[in-house]
């Protein structure tokens, strides 16, 4: 679109503000006062994204079926259980009157909006809807909380504890220890290389923001992860119950994995003595769903508002239905996020007394009956019938034991009972279910000007556990790790009760002090009414000695090394307990590009640090595929038959010989994938060298896929365990810690189970061998198939495979069709790869520092697809230079208004590295 501008004066408003929107369709808004921004704010949201905003407020509280339909009913019942609409009214009866002011005026600027605009967006009508409820501040409240709840909440504990009675019976069968079994072997806590943000941390009583004071942390007595007793079948049947009920539940079903698949990002620092221009850079790129819309709005926002001594002056970006920046920079600081894996989330099987209709009407803890809360819901749908509009009936067939009945616990800050079952139930504790402040957390960033004002906001940050990376025109860098963690009573008391560690369901009868600690020592601003852990000891850096910090949801400093999540101590007493899951190979990356980076000498420029961002390397490459390469050298000189076999098979030695030649980089190889650098609207042919480093990473992805299943799968469904096999991420993890591990355990796990049998094999070496060469075998002969003929026609030559031929993307939004890119009838000009190959074809992959995709194990062409998976929602550079030197680009456009030139108009740049200048401070 061409730039325009235009002056708004509304009811509500206590002067005109003036809204003008650049090429991108990016809204720069004047105001006269902070609320008369966010009332413009709200305005500007809904014209460009109300359907989106719409869409969430009602996903998470429930309410979905009103729009779209009886399909969303089933999740709407899940979604009004688990109370994150019941928590935002929560946190806004616990707000101060100048945070609800400012809700409430952006509430009134998108009903203002509402109000005025001639038409809603196409969506409506395909929904057979007329007109949209009114926005409320609880509505910006919800979509807050739902976005922190996707970030931070963990339900992989209910899966962790069915799949660890599996490994116990399992381990019983085989007279082996299922805790080295299960959490030594196949579901490792250590994260498979070591790096950190930040060695050496030091938590302390002292001040926040001080790492140098205080007793560092220490070793608990070495012991193994803990032993926990048997799980019994009742708590196994409530745990399978509940995920049967939210088993397609678009937001709990992330929840249900480890780190793999979920929301993360990537953001680094650089400090101002080894850049060229001596002032610091800061980078991010939050990974989350990929997706029509983007999750983010860019928007610059400022006002002189006479309340305050400095005026507001934030660009970046907003998330759609909450006022303010998110991510950005004010004229002299700048921030982004990652997700920080803490572990905030418990669930409790609790023993129930209930009344004569099997209702229940208290929990039994430490042999006292305490009272729960009953809440009634109702339950409406958009009966879409031709002819008909706006024809919502209400569904009178749900009753009080399928959700016309909401049972809250107070003891789990007023977390939900999600399963019954006689007088068993299973309830949920979590941070986020209790009032809390991180809207009022970014307000206060927004008018940040330095450290202390940044570090002051974060005291409000409640839940959402984020990493924040920070840089200002001062020259400052910094790391703080955020949200608030509540103190666990056993660990407090130094061992887990019972053998039962937090990653699994725990008790909740009190016998076991599995509670979270009411608050002892109140911390500043803290909302969470139970004890938590001091901002002193959350890991934190300031101004880093190396030069650089780097973050990408692992762990921050090293508190899993000893495969043992509870092996560290807190300086005053007490297990010092973070969580027990981290991403790793992005930091991995990250961290050895900037460290060669500073070595080298050379000043690093923004340029230096976009190539980071994009870099396409999988580390996980690096690390494990010399053992593989290896292989074939030690087949090459064996007298095994069935191993030289292999080393003297011809397409294997071709294979081995492309991966020895290849540089880890992962393009498309095909001149209708995007790549970094490409022109997007005149796409290359790829040179030589793109098109084998794409087809040694077909190799090698189909490789890594077939090695997981005959070391993996093959050898746990030997123990019975076919139905309980560890994620993807788990199951590589355990792989590369056999191969790490194979010269002091001979291919045998920590359990004593043999993951490299091989009938007749002569010795152990040549076992392992002969399994990582037969898994290249069979990645050859799946690539020939008829599984993958749409995109390689059953060819046997390797130069035909083409990694941008299997990884594709589809942007889908929630209608699909031509709301889609590519869509069918979409007006957008953008096509699938190929009848049977839908999607774009972009390079990049799993763990690479630009994110592409999260399945490993694969069996047909459209597996490596990463549509709805996690990639940068934004990717962002900034140069703390006086105008800050800033760059971004979001996976989409501005609008959400199918037909607008802003609804995709930034996915060119997005798909091949580019970004577009940002302005910070005045224009």
């Amino acid at each position: 679109m061409t730039a325009s501008a235009g002056t708004i004066s509304a009811p509500g408003m206590s002067a005109p503000g003036t809204l003008d929107y650049d090429a991108l369709g990016q809204p720069t808004i004047v105001a006269a006062t902070d609320n008369d921004v966010a009332f413009l704010q709200g305005y500007a949201q809904a014209k460009a994204r109300f359907f989106e905003m719409d869409f969430n407020r009602r996903a998470v509280g429930g309410t979905l079926a009103e729009l779209v339909g009886q399909p969303a009913l089933a999740n709407d019942i899940q979604s009004r259980t688990l109370g994150l609409r019941r928590a935002a009214l929560a946190s806004w009866q616990a707000m101060d009157d100048n945070t609800r002011g400012w809700l409430q005026a952006y509430a009134n600027g998108v009903n203002y909006w509402l109000r005025t605009t001639p038409s809603l967006p196409p969506e409506y009508g395909a929904l057979s809807l007329s007109h949209a409820e009114p926005w409320s501040p609880i509505d910006t409240i919800s979509v807050g909380k739902g976005l922190a709840y996707q970030l931070s909440f963990d339900s992989s504990k209910v899966s962790n504890t069915i799949n660890f009675a599996a490994y116990q019976k399992a381990a019983a069968a085989a007279k082996v220890d299922p805790v080295a079994l299960y959490f030594g072997d196949t579901h490792r806590f250590a994260p498979p290389d070591s790096t950190v943000t930040i060695r050496g941390f030091v938590p302390s009583a002292a001040a926040a923001g001080n790492t140098a004071a205080g007793a560092s942390l220490q070793a608990v007595a070495p012991t193994a992860t803990p032993e926990p007793q048997p799980i019994s079948a009742q708590t196994v049947k409530l745990a399978r119950a509940w995920l049967d009920k939210v088993a397609t539940h678009p937001l709990i079903v992330p929840t249900l994995r480890s780190r793999a698949g979920r929301e993360g990002s990537n953001e680094f620092a650089v400090a101002a003595n080894v850049t060229a221009s001596g002032k610091p850079i800061l980078a991010n790129d939050p990974h989350l769903t990929l997706a029509l819309p983007p999750i983010f709005i860019e928007m610059h926002i400022t006002s002189n508002d006479p309340a305050y001594a400095q005026p507001l002056n934030a660009s970046g970006v907003s998330v759609p239905g909450a006022p303010g920046i998110i991510q950005g920079c004010t004229t002299n600081v700048c921030w982004g996020t990652t997700v920080n894996p803490m572990d905030v989330t418990d669930f409790f099987q609790e023993t129930l007394q209930t009344n004569a209709f099997g209702l229940p009407t208290a929990i039994v803890h430490n042999g006292m009956a305490e009272p729960v809360i009953w809440q009634f819901q109702s339950y409406y749908v958009n009966k879409m019938t031709a002819g008909l509009t706006d024809n919502l009936v209400r569904d009178d067939a749900i009753g009080p034991t399928n959700g016309g009945l909401t049972i809250i616990v107070p003891r789990r800050n007023n977390g939900p009972i999600v399963q019954i079952d006689g007088n068993n139930g299973l309830s949920i504790a979590y941070t986020g279910f209790g009032p809390t402040m991180e809207l009022k957390a970014f307000k206060l960033i927004n008018r940040a000007n330095n450290l202390a004002d940044f570090q002051n906001a974060l005291t409000y940050f409640d839940f959402g556990s984020q990493n924040f990376a920070y840089a200002d025109t001062a020259g400052n860098i910094a790391y703080f790790t955020s949200a608030e963690n509540p103190i666990r009573q056993d660990l407090q008391e130094g061992a887990p009760g019972g053998g039962i560690p937090p990653w699994l369901i725990r008790d909740g009868s009190g016998k076991l002090h599995h509670d979270w600690l009411p608050v002892q020592h109140p911390q500043p601003n803290q909302a969470t009414p139970f004890e938590i852990m001091p901002a002193s000891e959350m890991p934190h850096v300031i101004n880093p000695s190396a030069g650089f910090f780097a973050n990408a949801n692992n762990d921050p400093i090293g508190i899993l090394a000893n495969n043992n999540p509870l092996g560290m101590q807190r300086p005053g007493g007490g297990i010092y307990y973070l969580n027990y899951n981290y991403s790793v190979y992005r930091v991995t990356r990250i961290s050895k590009l900037l460290s060669a980076l500073i070595a080298s000498g050379k000043k690093i420029t923004p340029d230096d640090i976009k190539a980071v961002q994009l870099n396409n390397q999988p580390a996980d490459a690096e690390l494990v595929l010399p053992y593989l390469l290896t292989a074939f050298g030690n087949a090459q000189g064996s007298t095994w038959g069935q191993l030289s076999q292999l080393a003297n098979d011809p397409a294997v030695s071709n294979a081995i010989a492309r991966l020895n030649a290849w540089n880890l980089a992962t393009p498309t190889g095909i001149q209708q994938g995007y790549d970094p650098g490409d022109n997007p609207f005149a796409l290359p042919a790829p040179s030589q060298s793109e098109q084998d480093a794409s087809v040694a990473a077909t190799l090698y992805y189909l490789w890594r896929s077939n090695a997981i299943k005959n070391i993996e799968d093959k050898t746990l469904t030997g123990l019975g365990l076919g139905s309980y096999l560890p994620g993807d991420e788990d199951a590589w993890t355990s792989v590369k810690f056999l191969l790490d591990a194979f010269p002091i355990l001979g291919g045998k796990g920590a359990s004593g189970v043999n993951f490299f049998a091989v009938s007749g094999a002569p010795d152990a070496a040549s076992a392992r061998d002969y399994v990582l060469l037969k898994s290249l075998k069979d990645a050859l002969t799946q690539a020939s198939s008829n599984a993958f003929a749409a995109a390689f026609n059953n060819s046997t030559n390797p130069a035909d495979y083409h990694w941008g031929l299997l990884h594709r993307f589809v942007l889908e939004h929630p209608l699909g069709g031509p709301f889609n890119v590519p869509g069918a009838g979409s007006p957008y000009p953008f096509t699938d790869l190929a009848p049977n190959l839908p999607g774009l074809a972009r390079d990049s992959g799993w763990e690479t520092v630009n994110p592409g995709g999260g399945t490993l194990r694969v069996s047909g062409v459209n597996d490596f697809m990463f549509s709805g998976a996690t990639a940068p929602g934004r990717r962002f550079v900034g140069e703390m230079s006086l105008p800050i030197n800033a760059f971004e680009v979001i996976p989409g456009g501005n609008s959400a208004v199918l037909g607008s030139a802003n609804y995709v108009d930034q996915l060119p740049l997005w798909l091949t590295g580019q970004y577009h200048p940002l302005t910070v401070g005045n224009p």
